[in-house]
């Protein structure tokens, strides 16, 4: 979420806005945008995400965005899969996400398999 005041008037459809509204971006709502992504509710690790707006965008755009990237992408999962390399998405069990500030995951089902056992 990140908030915002309006410079100047501006009407968006039926709503009319004044200078020094107070206004709200959802980046959640905005990343789930089905003009823009296939299936926006569907977990999907392969999903491109290059319009995602996640961390922000343009002068807002957050500057830890790279550090956290890089500590899930470079550190955290591959640690994970190194130790339990028979980790999976649970079939299809439901993947469920939440928050509207600060949206993740609230819900990921998965099963483990140990060498040799189920």
């Amino acid at each position: 979420m990140s908030p915002r005041r309006i410079a100047r008037q501006h009407r968006f459809r039926e709503i009319e806005f004044e200078p020094d509204d107070r206004i709200f971006f959802l980046y959640g709502s905005a990343n789930r945008d089905e003009a823009h992504f296939d299936k926006p509710d569907r977990f999907d690790v392969r999903r491109d995400t290059s319009k995602s707006i996640a961390f922000g965008a343009g002068p807002h755009f957050c500057a830890g965005a790279f550090a956290s990237r890089a500590m899930i992408a470079d550190v955290a999962l591959p640690t994970i899969f190194s130790r339990l390399p028979h980790l999976r998405l649970a079939g299809d069990a439901e993947v469920r996400f939440g928050g509207w500030a600060f949206r993740g995951l609230a819900r990921l089902p998965v099963t483990w398999e140990r060498s040799g056992h189920h």
